[in-house]
């Protein structure tokens, strides 16, 4: 039974790895045809702003009371 399981997984890794491969391969092909149409003055502009989820507000470290407390 163990050598059913151990033969599959070889036979799977013999096909799946050349596959990989190619469709690696044709991917990037892809992904570089379609770069070429790009034009970056038509790209959105995208505001990026911080978020904190369930976060707590922590007192500021600046003042002196800080200092002396540590």
């Amino acid at each position: 039974m163990i050598e059913l399981v151990l033969m599959c997984f070889v036979a799977g890794m013999v096909v799946a790895l050349p596959v990989w491969i190619v469709w690696q391969r044709v991917g990037a092909r892809r992904a570089l045809a379609v770069m070429r149409g790009f034009d970056p003055r038509d790209a959105v502009p995208c505001g990026i702003e911080p978020v904190a989820l369930r976060a707590r507000l922590l007192p500021a470290l600046d003042t002196a009371h800080d200092e002396v407390a540590r």
